[in-house]
């Protein structure tokens, strides 16, 4: 390791560089940027026992997590040093460039501390979860004791919240929180609870609404709302807030949508600016919290709230665990391609073939991003951006049934129109087609035939994808188009949930739409239903 030890001056100027402009958004200092590898060159040339780098990974990890940054980002930071070693190897007259051998194992232990990095992250993310489920928890018990009618075992509903804050504040390692109620009378925000070291100073009885306040601020808006010292901001906040030591604030509205309840918010001694798992996690609380607001007549109705928040959760988990599970296949088939490649001589035959292997698999992981981003768009109400062009329908559901049939056997056939063109977005309509017909895989009977029919009419075309099996049961297709649908079918094995919302998503942002028709005696068909030109139902660029 004579070499790390000659140029680690100039490996770490490098590195800095570097990495500070993947890192310059945080807002890290130069000992914040560099607390760890200096330490990790110093290991590399035998200066430091790999004991005490093992426990400094852990201890910068956990300052990265609490900076909100991706296990992607830190495993970056020694990506990059990978690179100045190697760009520094190469500057080097060729007499001091270490050997092949010492590079290999340079490389290799920084990737065993990548690795070692990712599974800390991981373990970490899980246990942060399973904190954030406790607590959760807590508020419901919490709530379903408040709207039980009341005992001598009960305190009066200041005890019940403060002690939701002290949950809140603990959840959130928050140095202070607070709970402001609305007053519809006096149009104002009541403290109704306050805890952490600052709350003699932050028990005020009434806030502002005002936009220019922070309080006004918070309950203005869905999105949580930030101050990184409320010592220099220009928002109105309370003297008493400005001078009790706490600096960075970060405060939701309760709740996010629908009838306004309050605010809540919560204050750290440091100034700084809030990671998103920080702000996730107190939205989360807050959703937990809004339960305990309501009064005893809507008993019924929050149970069911809350049954929906642990389906949609469940839902969410089972979408991920199923995505990650799918991904490791394709990327496990690429990463052994790849070390095959550099086996082979340059003439090997097999070369064409394990590239092709190797572009089947990236397309696949290109697909599951796409379904990932989708996702985010449906959720959030949005049409699929489209690149509108001319296509011909035939052409493109002829190439969708020849992929399936390279990949389910030769069940499938295109019937109908020959020649059909309009104007859509040709990779969302393929998308779309290959998520009926693997539907239609799903639910038909084994070596049945399925049928992707083409209709032309008056102003629009039909798509209609048949199969012969058992029955979609009523009560799964008034919903099988929704996003995670699937997910709540009891007979559906492991599946993502989002092929068949992809499919109304796609034919609702052509102005189209989609349909299911399911009996015994007839099958199963799915039809949707396109104009001929979707151009005039996008919305205007402006």
């Amino acid at each position: 390791m004579n070499f790390i030890q000659r140029h680690q001056d100039e490996i770490l100027v490098e590195w800095a560089t570097e990495a500070r402009k993947a890192a310059s958004a945080r807002g890290l200092t130069d000992v914040e940027l560099k607390n760890m590898i200096p330490l990790l060159l110093s290991a590399l040339t035998g200066g430091a026992a790999w004991a005490a780098i093992g426990r400094h990974i852990e201890s910068h990890l956990a300052d990265r997590i609490r900076r909100g940054f991706e296990v992607a980002e830190i495993v970056e930071e020694f990506a990059i040093l990978e690179r100045c070693v190697a760009d520094s190897a190469r500057r080097s007259p060729r007499e001091e460039r270490p050997s092949e051998e010492e590079m290999a194992r340079i490389f290799l232990t920084v990737q065993s501390i990548m690795v070692r990095t990712t599974d800390v992250f991981q373990e970490h993310m899980r246990l942060d979860e399973q904190r954030e489920k406790r607590y959760l928890r807590q508020l419901r018990t919490l709530a379903d004791d408040a709207l039980r009618p009341p005992d001598e075992s009960q305190g009066p509903l200041e005890r019940r919240l403060h002690e939701a804050m002290q949950i809140i504040c603990e959840a959130t390692s928050a140095d202070a929180a607070a709970l402001l109620l609305y007053d519809p009378e006096s149009r104002k925000l009541v403290t109704r609870a306050v805890v952490g070291d600052a709350e003699a100073a932050l028990h005020e009885f009434a806030a502002s609404v005002d936009l220019d306040s922070f309080t006004g601020q918070v309950a203005a808006h869905a999105e949580p709302t930030e101050v990184s010292d409320v010592v220099t901001t220009e928002l109105e906040v309370s003297d008493a807030l400005r001078f009790s030591g706490i600096h960075s604030l970060l405060g939701i509205r309760l709740p996010r949508h629908h009838r306004f309840l309050g605010i809540m918010y919560i204050g750290m001694r440091e100034e700084r600016r809030f990671s998103s798992r920080e702000i996730r996690r107190l939205e989360a609380l807050g959703e937990g919290l809004t339960l305990h607001l309501d009064n005893a007549k809507l008993h019924a109705e929050l149970h069911k709230q809350l049954d929906e928040l642990e389906v949609e959760r469940g839902l969410r988990e089972r979408f991920v665990a199923v995505l990650a599970h799918d991904l490791r296949g394709p990327l496990a088939t690429v990463k052994m391609s790849t070390r095959l490649l550099r086996k082979l001589d340059d003439g090997a035959e097999q070369r064409p073939e394990i590239i092709r292997r190797i572009d089947r698999n990236l397309d696949v992981i290109d697909k599951m991003i796409l379904d990932l981003l989708d996702v985010s768009r449906i959720r959030a109400g949005q049409r699929l951006p489209l690149r509108i062009e001319w296509c011909d329908l035939r052409s493109l559901t002829d190439e969708v049934a020849e992929d399936l049939r390279a990949v389910h056997g030769p069940r499938f056939e295109v019937v109908g129109e020959h020649e059909i063109h309009g104007m859509w977005s040709h990779d969302e309509l393929k998308r779309a087609l290959w998520n009926m017909a693997e539907n239609a895989v799903k639910y038909a009977a084994a070596d049945t035939p399925i049928t992707i029919r083409l209709e032309r009419g008056r102003h629009d075309v039909r798509v209609l994808v048949h199969n012969l099996g058992s029955p979609i049961p009523v009560e799964d297709r008034e919903h099988i188009f929704d996003l995670f649908a699937r997910g709540r079918a009891s007979r559906v094995g492991e599946s993502s949930g989002l092929g068949l919302a992809f499919v109304r998503a796609c034919a609702e942002s052509h102005g189209g739409t989609v349909s299911v028709e399911s009996n015994a005696t007839t099958g199963t068909t799915f039809t949707m239903v396109l104009p001929d030109d979707a151009r005039p139902h996008q919305p205007h660029p402006s």
